[in-house]
């Protein structure tokens, strides 16, 4: 019974780990995105004032 108990946890784990892996992926890219788009803005605000 004890393995039984074992095996259940390690399988909970795995499951939380593939929920929460690629969430915390998402959200890196997400702050990623906003830290670098004032960065965009200001180069496109540039390129619209050469023209």
């Amino acid at each position: 019974m004890r393995i039984v108990k074992i095996m259940a946890m390690f399988l909970l784990l795995v499951v939380a780990a593939l929920v929460v892996i690629p969430l915390v992926v998402l959200a890196g890219l997400f702050i990623w995105l906003k830290l670098t788009e004032e960065g965009d803005e200001e180069s496109l605000d540039l390129d619209q004032e050469n023209l």
